[in-house]
């Protein structure tokens, strides 16, 4: 082995390993098995990041290294410029002294990159830079370590860095020159198999005949082996190998086919396989870290030529609970995906647990639970949500928890149904979680008694609780409107926050006890239609559906309705000015954002609906009433029409803003725009319903009223007079719990776009204090953050800093693929969530998701809205991407009460998310539109925009028409 050390080469030996920022992770690895591990490695050494910088200052290159403007033209003018470096003297020296000395003079080399980036435990650059095999002579060496450094500044490697947010400049390059090994048999090895990241069962081994180059760059086949950790019994897969990787006469490698009687045989022996699994179990146990392991066999002897930690797997230790732990926690975001679609902000998820932490400790309390019972479920209730690689979950075990605080019978079924979760908590799943049910307080017959004569008493006088919540929110609502947030101080802005913390959500029980009461009469109601109309599950839940349709004064109905009233009147009010609309786009923007009507709009905001109703049916009469003159006159009448037109319908679009512009695409997610911001989905949507003629809300009542009379004589026709007694009595409860429900909703909406305002002005403040760069930032900070920093005790004080870096962890998971619905992990969470391989592994959904995708041609989901459509499918993941819809049947992930105005524009529709009591659900109910939710087998993935499908809401499933006659049938 070869003994060196300079500030230029560095070699295997010294009991002090060399810094990775000198010799890079390859070679650092390489000195680890060779003085730690005592591997049998080939013969090194390594020219040092040092020796590097000496070229380039030699060669007076920083100036090219520091132009990456244009990165790809750039990439290439650095490589050109490395390549024809000259290597200062005594680098050059050094290296001639290196290679003239055995086993290196006269040998084949190998010489390869080791980025001081690459293989450490937080980026992987694998396959990225360049190694070249066989080199031969000093010539050969030289230029292949040139080859080598310009192959860190490629443009797929510099790509590489900018997407992984690691800077362009400053990049240094070491290179390992290693004696060749001309291996009979080679591979790789994983210390735990790459496809199952949860396992610790076995080492997994790949390996080919001849040289392993050709396995690495993909272009062999390869026989695989699964070697058992605990008894190193193998099981191997063989694959046919018509191709192995030799030397190349003049240097390199080639491709020579392989004899055919080899073709099939195991490239590797027993013994063999068994000696690189406990190799590779002792290289993972002293380095700590699942590892990439490259191997090679010459003359029967095993080589170790370079090994990296897996940086898609945790350490060692997390496959164990000793530092880990071993609490199990149920992760599901059944619902809540619909209100908290995608990466959410660190404010909005911190705004959101303290907002489900006061709510539903209020809610106990309110619900006569024992004091000493809700202290001893603090933590529970501090936890009823997580946050998910930047997506917001359902702590399921707490749900399950603090609902069972609650004696009123086994309520877990009733809240799933809710949830609309997929799995329920079955006998073996809650023996994993620990037994929640023995977990349940021991309350004295007379605590129960207090306790259900509470909850009682708040369903009874449901209606009294709901209207008592209407008037203290809509105090403090029209306070909030009223108020200035960007004239008060940070300070007051904090004291405001909490003062809405203390006299709105402090008091935003009534919403969760009507939730309560909805999920016992949704989940009785249910349970009735099954035993007493009909047995056949999607029969009855068909059923049930159409008895909740068409209520009528559900809220959540009027945004879409008002839209569909605008429309009408662009529709009837004479060609030329409806051209005028949908034509001028942006005039009809710039008029609405003008303030000269601010002041009338807000005092007109009470009397909307009968505006919306009758104002413009009026206006459009007066117009007409009043007699035309002809000539000029007559010219400068219809030019004072159309006016009077334009701004009618400027003034319509501007009330509806001022009722319904917190009403948006994701309305709870606080860094979002509001219609307010951006009021062009507003003129959209009424092109879109004037376009198709989608406005006529008479039509689509009637609709509604024709589906709910139809199930209200299913069960006059089933039930006797006893039976339907009690089962409408029960209906009338599950109506109006849910109307009760999608209205508070709304007030819900309305606080969150208060909060928005008021921490819009905070981050505003904080620009001003050249705290925060752009107010948007402060949305990248927590609750925590701001209160602490305003009060003085925040551990960190700066903010721009805390946001750089928190943009940069989010933005990765913007980019990643999501975490799965269902899942559960055990011991620190925290752990998992750093691994997107490992929380896939945990999906608890993938049978579920497996046996629903094995029909090829239907989807099933949970029927929502009756009728059944034959049309074209739209797949979209965003509103933005619904543009220009014309009755095509609806396909999306997940919606949220923003999307409601896209509901007339199509014949039916779809989501992969969401359940019976989802906001899609409701409204989709009440505006008589085909729907199917919670869609299992890969909706998003199986049906592709301008497929023919047939939707049937009532049934629940989804089929792709492969018959072209199939609309016909």
């Amino acid at each position: 082995m070869a003994a060196v050390s300079s500030p230029l080469l560095v070699g295997p030996e010294g009991g002090t390993a060399p810094g990775a920022s000198e010799v890079g992770g390859k070679a650092l690895n390489l000195w680890r098995l060779t003085n730690v591990l005592r591997c049998n490695v080939p013969s090194w050494f390594c020219v040092t990041s040092t020796a590097f910088q000496e070229t380039i200052e030699h060669n007076k290159l920083e100036p090219v290294l520091q132009d990456v403007a244009d990165l790809k033209k750039s990439c290439q003018q650095i490589e050109d410029a490395i390549l024809s470096a000259k290597l200062p003297l005594a680098l050059e020296q050094a290296l001639e002294g290196e290679l003239d000395k055995d086993p290196f003079r006269g040998g084949f080399l190998a010489v390869r990159s080791s980025g001081t980036d690459e293989d450490s435990g937080s980026h992987s650059f694998a396959g990225q830079f360049e190694s070249f095999l066989f080199q031969k002579g000093k010539e050969q060496v030289l230029q292949s370590l040139r080859k080598c450094w310009a192959s860190c500044f490629s443009f797929r490697v510099m790509s590489h860095r900018m997407d992984s947010g690691m800077p362009l400049t400053g990049v240094k390059m070491a290179v390992i020159i290693q004696v060749m090994v001309n291996s009979e048999i080679s591979g790789v090895a994983f210390s735990r198999h790459p496809l199952k990241p949860l396992s610790s069962d076995c080492v997994f081994i790949e390996s080919v005949f001849g040289l392993g180059e050709g396995l690495v760059g993909g272009e062999l086949e390869a026989d695989s082996y699964e070697v058992s950790r605990a008894d190193f019994s193998i099981k191997c897969e063989l694959a046919k190998k018509p191709q192995l990787m030799l030397q190349s006469e003049g240097g390199g490698v080639k491709l020579v086919p392989v004899s055919e009687h080899l073709q099939e045989k195991s490239s590797l022996s027993d013994p063999e396989a068994v000696e690189i699994g406990k190799l590779l179990v002792r290289i993972e146990e002293q380095l700590g870290h699942p590892q990439d392991f490259e191997w090679a066999i010459e003359k029967n002897q095993l080589y170790c030529l370079q090994t990296r930690p897996i940086v898609t797997l945790p350490p060692s230790c997390f496959y164990g609970n000793q530092v880990l732990g071993s609490k199990a926690v149920l992760w599901d975001n059944s619902n809540i995906v619909e209100s908290y679609a995608g990466v959410t902000s660190p404010l909005t998820f911190s705004f959101a647990s303290r907002a489900y932490q006061q709510v539903y400790t209020l809610t106990l309390r309110v619900a006569g639970v024992p004091d000493k019972v809700v202290s001893d479920y603090r933590s529970n209730l501090a936890n009823m949500i997580g946050l998910v690689r930047g997506n917001i979950y359902y702590n399921l075990v707490n749900w399950y928890r603090c609902l069972s605080c609650i004696p009123i019978g086994d309520t877990s079924k009733f809240m799933e149904t809710m949830m609309g979760v997929k799995q329920t908590l079955e006998p073996e799943l809650e023996a994993e979680l620990g037994k929640i049910k023995e977990t349940t307080p021991k309350y004295s017959v007379l605590s129960k008694i207090r306790v259900l004569s509470s909850v009682a008493y708040n369903m009874f006088f449901i209606d009294s609780l709901v209207e008592g919540f209407f008037s203290n929110f809509n105090k403090y609502y029209e306070g909030a409107r009223k108020a200035s947030f960007d004239s008060m101080s940070l300070i007051t802005q904090v004291e405001y926050s909490e003062m809405l913390f203390k006299e709105v959500l402090g008091r935003w029980e009534v919403p969760i006890i009507n939730d309560t009461y909805v999920m016992l009469f949704f989940g009785l109601l249910k349970s009735l239609v099954r035993k007493y109309l009909t047995s056949e599950e999607v029969e009855a839940e068909s059923l049930q559906n159409d008895l909740l349709c068409g209520q009528g004064n559900v809220e959540s109905t009027e945004p879409t309705k008002v839209l569909m009233k605008i429309a009408e009147y662009v529709d009837t009010e004479g060609e030329e000015f409806r051209d005028w609309f949908l034509g001028n786009r942006e005039e009809c923007l710039d008029l609405l954002q003008s303030d000269k009507e601010d002041s009338a709009v807000r005092r007109s905001s009470s009397a909307l609906p009968s505006l919306m109703a009758e104002g413009l049916r009026k206006r459009k009469n007066i117009i007409q009433e009043e007699p035309v003159k002809s000539g000029e006159a007559d010219d400068s009448r219809k030019l004072d029409l159309l006016k009077q037109k334009k701004r009618n319908v400027v003034q319509a679009i501007r009330i509806f803003l001022v009722k319904f512009g917190f009403r948006c695409i994701n309305e709870l997610k606080l860094e979002e725009n509001t219609l307010h911001d951006d009021p062009g989905f507003v003129h959209e949507m009424v092109s879109g319903y004037v376009r198709s003629k989608s406005y006529s809300i008479t039509n689509m009542e009637e609709r509604e009223k024709l589906i709910r009379t139809k199930a209200e004589e299913v069960v006059n026709s089933k039930l006797p007079l006893h039976r339907r007694i009690f089962f409408n009595w029960v209906l009338y409860h599950t109506r109006r719990g849910v109307r009760h429900r999608e209205n508070m909703r709304f007030s819900r909406t309305k606080l969150f776009g208060v909060f928005r305002n008021l921490f819009r002005a905070m981050g505003r403040n904080l620009v001003k204090l050249q705290q925060l760069n752009h107010y948007q930032d402060v949305f990248y900070l927590t609750l925590e953050d701001l209160s602490a920093y305003v009060e003085g005790r925040s551990v960190n004080n700066d903010l721009c800093g805390l946001v750089e870096l928190r943009k940069k962890e989010f933005e990765g998971y913007k980019k990643g693929l999501p975490p799965p619905e269902r899942f559960m992990t055990k011991g620190s969470c925290g752990t998992y969530f750093m691994f997107p391989s490992v929380l896939d592994d945990l999906n608890l959904l993938k049978q579920l998701e497996a046996d629903a995708a094995s029909d090829p041609n239907v989807l099933k989901g949970t029927p929502c809205s009756p009728g059944v459509v034959v049309g074209q499918a739209r797949v979209v993941n965003t509103v933005d991407e619904a543009q220009n819809l014309n009755g095509e049947i609806l396909i999306t992930a997940r919606t949220d009460p923003g999307w409601v105005p896209l509901y007339p524009l199509c014949s039916g529709l779809a989501i992969e998310r969401g359940s019976l009591l989802s906001h899609s659900a409701v409204v989709a109910r009440e505006l008589g539109l085909p729907t199917i939710v919670g869609i299992s087998g890969g909706l998003m993935k199986r049906i592709k925009t301008g497929m023919q499908v047939k939707l049937d809401g009532g049934k629940g499933t989804l089929t792709i028409c492969n018959d072209e006659n199939e609309e016909d049938k």
